[in-house]
């Protein structure tokens, strides 16, 4: 087996082992969120930045409820949701398939990030959009 190989099938087996352990480890971690301070922008503009809610988004995924994570912070679920789409591709690429889910178009991924844009900048404008407090 080359070392091409060898490296995917090592992400294909460790990511679901990191998974299950960030899973099990969820109280801790969420503990080590109280480190964080609160948004420096938010406290000095009175508007949400883009990563605003990011920590809530995460502690809510990792209690299991993808639509409180998503109102908090729509970035996380969409990053999750990638990751899974790229490891599904890598998982049929070890087992000798080439199979395309995940656009690979430029324009599509700056189509995504505009539409994120534009996202950010409403959130500021319809409560209803902010994140969770």
């Amino acid at each position: 087996m080359n070392k091409a190989k060898r490296v995917k099938l090592a992400v294909l087996v460790g990511v679901p082992i990191l998974l299950l352990l960030v899973y099990i480890l969820r109280t801790p971690i969420m503990q080590l969120s109280g480190l964080l301070g609160p948004c420096v922008f938010h406290e000095l503009t009175g508007m949400h930045c883009p990563g605003c809610g990011n920590t809530r988004a995460v502690k809510a995924l990792l209690h299991l409820h993808p639509i409180i994570s998503f109102r908090n912070n729509p970035i996380i679920i969409l990053l999750g949701l990638t990751g899974l789409g790229f490891y599904t591709e890598l998982a049929f690429d070890v087992f000798g398939r080439k199979v395309s889910f995940m656009p690979k178009n430029q324009f599509f991924w700056l189509a995504v990030l505009g539409v994120l844009l534009v996202f950010y900048v409403l959130r500021n404008i319809f409560p209803i959009l902010a994140p969770i407090s």
